[in-house]
């Protein structure tokens, strides 16, 4: 990233080969891809207009909210240290008809869509009471915190949103919600208090669910 925040990356169509789908919502795409030779993510958002902010201030572009969480993780060490993907990037526009049949689903937007790239983990799954550990939830505790002190609320903060990699750490993904704010003042404070035991709480329920034996996703948090 230059000095001054710019993190586009200039590609040809063809320095992208889109591998796989990794999942699918009515807001983004995420794809494994491979972009000049190595193995990335890309999450594709799609645009039909920018929707703008609530009446409280709140910015409801996805792709705006994952592009300002990321500069703030990567100016302040998170994705270095590993509790986030690392951020290599973005594309302002992306032209689906590069691309065949792999993004037909974008083709009817309004403008073209947008795309963060981000590391890819080849040993990945989501969170859950199968996988989970006491010792391994400490990297959940201790990211959400990291991720607040880069100046971010993540606002999404559900097991679905927390990698195993490689059944050794968990890593927070899915920005598209998140908060990213100027300063910690005393509202931003008490608010990643209650995150933090948000958090916790969910660490609660795995732990639990753990212990009884329970298959993944038999029930909702």
């Amino acid at each position: 990233m230059g000095p001054d925040g710019d993190c586009s990356l200039d590609l040809d169509p063809r320095d992208i080969v889109i591998q796989r789908d990794i999942s699918r919502s009515e807001a983004s795409t995420v794809l494994e891809v491979r972009i000049c030779g190595k193995t990335r993510v890309m999450k594709l958002f799609h645009d039909n207009g920018d929707p703008g902010y609530s009446r409280r201030g709140r910015d409801l572009n996805r792709f705006r909210c994952e592009l300002n969480a990321y500069r703030n993780l990567l100016q302040f060490g998170v994705c270095e240290r590993g509790f986030v993907p690392f951020f290599h990037g973005c594309i302002d526009r992306l032209d689906p008809s590069h691309f065949h049949h792999q993004l037909n689903h974008f083709k009817k937007d309004k403008f073209l869509p947008r795309a963060i790239i981000l590391e890819y983990f080849p040993v990945a799954e989501k969170l859950n009471c199968v996988n989970y550990s006491e010792g391994l939830f400490r990297y959940a505790v201790d990211g959400i915190r990291e991720i607040h002190n880069a100046l971010v609320h993540h606002h999404d903060i559900y097991p679905k949103n927390m990698l195993v990699v490689s059944g050794s750490k968990i890593v927070w993904i899915d920005f598209d919600v998140a908060t990213t704010f100027t300063d910690m003042g005393t509202r931003e404070k008490e608010y990643c208090e209650y995150e933090v035991e948000l958090v916790k709480s969910f660490g609660k329920l795995l732990k639990n669910d753990h212990s009884q034996g329970l298959p993944p996703n038999t029930k909702y948090y």
